[in-house]
């Protein structure tokens, strides 16, 4: 069975406890300003044997530059679970758990949905802050994936993976 065949289903997207912080000094420092807000993502996928389960958590961290110093002004995660009936057909873990071999158009389609997931929930968080005007920006899904596989920097022949995504 092939990826465009695969039966899956969303079961839960949450808030990651513990994961999620209102940086409120460092926004009533930042005030109205209009500097540049730094924005990095981080993706981490973990496997759920005993329910046929992968648990996507993508977090946002929202900075900025004072004094030369960078500031955090918001620190949000998500989890969202995707149910996948015999995932380990499709999902490989290397027995150390740290590295996924998952197929580039499974990840993007994983990743798309957490992306607009975490949109949703930052916009809910911030209302009334300095940040509820500077949503998450739009995300080149076909970069981050290509970064999570290959890297910071892939070999010169390496083929993009925007190449490999079938929409």
């Amino acid at each position: 069975m092939g990826v465009s065949e695969l039966d899956i289903r969303i079961s839960r997207i949450s808030e990651v406890a513990g994961k999620c912080h209102l940086h409120r000094w460092e926004m009533l420092r930042y005030g109205n300003l209009q500097d540049d807000i730094i924005v990095d993502l981080k993706a981490r996928m973990e496997e759920d044997n005993a329910s046929d389960s992968l648990v996507l958590r993508l977090e946002a961290f929202y900075s900025y530059m004072r004094s030369m110093v960078r500031r955090p002004l918001l620190d949000y995660a998500v989890e969202v679970v995707f149910e996948i009936p015999s995932v380990a057909d499709y999902v490989g873990f290397t027995p150390s758990r740290d590295r996924v071999a998952i197929p580039p158009s499974l990840m993007a389609m994983m990743l798309n949905v957490a992306i607009g997931a975490l949109r949703g929930m930052i916009a809910q968080k911030t209302v009334g802050t300095p940040l509820e005007e500077r949503p998450l920006p739009l995300v080149n899904v076909s970069q981050l994936v290509s970064r999570l596989i290959y890297g910071d920097r892939p070999s010169e022949r390496t083929i993009p993976v925007s190449s490999q995504i079938c929409v």
